[in-house]
């Protein structure tokens, strides 16, 4: 057994991999309070006697929570340390899940779901800097085990919610399942710390004004061009990914096929995040051609898009094959922040700054759509739409796997380095 004299935490094969248990359930714990509602969400909406309009607003707390509440991540980080902040994380989680599947009234039920995406929010910002203070040595692995149990904490709730409402006895049972997966977040994560094997860089590196000790006073990263275009790469492509959700089975079933299948082809384009949570960190870390691999997602995307405008009944497989691959830009965007950050608090400004601001477009495609689509009438306007949104994905993703880090942009004095694409 080993400790690290940066960060003070203590390391073994065991304590190694119980911290990447801990990091597979706390993220896997970021999704399944917005991913399980959908499946359920007739039901939600029959349960309480809800109207169109607080319909549309369960819809879209997700993207509003995350852009608000992710704003507050780093000053907790600051003032409670990297584990008590994750485990408010999951605190909020446990408790808007679990409360909201018991309660009647429906401001009750929204509240609780605000509150679990609060912590989920708090925990996109703050996981990643566990995962560059954690796995200093093994970049890749982290960042990898990150954004595939993401992907696993979005596709399960999707997949399986429905099912279990239906097996368990109700809709209350199906939310109310994934409370597992938070609580066996907490128990690993106060193990960990009970273990001394959680580093704290929230607290013992920074001090009371946001500067790491010993380091060279910084701008904010909205100094940096490289975190703006990091900021609209991730903005964009949640839009992307929000609107495929609330929107692409109402294209294929106004296309002509059934629900059924529409649904399928839904589960096809989700489907793309594990596969993306897999290859992206490995090619984004390794510097594998980055910007060429960002720039894919955007030529996909559009191709898709066009599919689903000129012939969307014809090949809708191969429309959600190309749409699916486009997805992969999401996990690209988690692995962008922490490759091309270097310290411990650069990567946490990065972070919140990037999905705070992010989500403000992931919040706002989803209603653009769908003013555009009662405005035209039809979806060719909006597919259009989709297809800019997509042309200027993949400009802000080549400008963002670019040579250098936001370090360099932001530290007073600094040079750029000049190094290559894989940096």
């Amino acid at each position: 057994m080993t400790t690290s004299p940066e960060l003070g935490f203590r390391r073994s094969r065991g304590l190694d991999a119980l911290a990447l248990a801990s990091l597979v359930l706390i993220a896997a714990s970021l999704r399944p309070a917005a991913s399980s509602l959908g499946p359920v969400l007739s039901e939600v909406t029959a349960g309480f006697s809800l109207e169109e309009w607080q319909t549309g607003l369960l819809t879209a707390l997700p993207g509003l929570v995350f852009a608000i509440c992710g704003i507050i991540a780093v000053p907790v980080l600051r003032r409670l340390g990297l584990f008590s902040t994750l485990a408010l994380s999951c605190a909020f989680i446990i408790a808007g899940i679990g409360l909201r599947a018991i309660v009647t009234g429906w401001v009750a039920f929204a509240l609780l779901t605000v509150l679990a995406l609060a912590g989920m929010s708090i925990g996109n910002v703050i996981l990643p800097v566990y995962v560059k203070t954690r796995f200093p040595d093994r970049p890749t692995l982290g960042a990898t085990t990150f954004t595939v149990s993401l992907g696993l904490g979005s596709m399960l709730p999707a997949l399986l919610t429905a099912p279990l409402a239906g097996q368990l006895g109700g809709w209350r049972f199906g939310l109310g399942f994934w409370l597992v997966l938070p609580l066996s977040a907490v128990i690993t994560w106060t193990v960990l710390r009970l273990a001394r094997s959680v580093p704290e860089p929230g607290r013992s590196q920074t001090r009371s004004d946001g500067q790491q000790k010993d380091q060279p006073p910084r701008r904010s990263v909205l100094a940096s061009p490289k975190a703006r275009y990091m900021a609209m790469f991730f903005g964009l492509q949640s839009a992307n990914a929000y609107v495929q959700f609330g929107w692409l089975p109402q294209i294929y079933r106004d296309a002509g096929l059934d629900p059924v299948l529409a649904g399928i082809m839904l589960t096809i384009v989700t489907f793309g995040g594990l596969p993306g949570g897999f290859l992206a960190p490995q090619i984004i870390v390794r510097g594998i051609a980055p910007r060429a691999f960002l720039v894919s997602f955007g030529v996909s995307a559009v191709l898709g898009y066009l599919g689903l405008l000129f012939a969307p009944a014809t090949t809708p497989v191969v429309w959600a094959i190309l749409l699916g691959y486009g997805g992969f830009a999401f996990p690209s965007a988690l692995a962008l922040i922490t490759s091309r950050t270097r310290e411990v608090s650069v990567t946490a400004a990065t972070s919140a700054f990037v999905q705070s601001s992010g989500y403000v477009l992931a919040a706002v495609g989803p209603l653009a759509v769908g003013g555009l689509l009662g405005w035209s009438g039809g979806w060719a306007v909006p597919l259009w739409f989709m297809i800019a949104i997509s042309v200027l994905m993949g400009i802000t993703g080549w400008l963002s796997a670019g040579p250098g880090s936001v370090d360099e942009e932001v530290v007073l004095g600094a040079g750029r380095s000049g190094t290559g694409e894989g940096t």
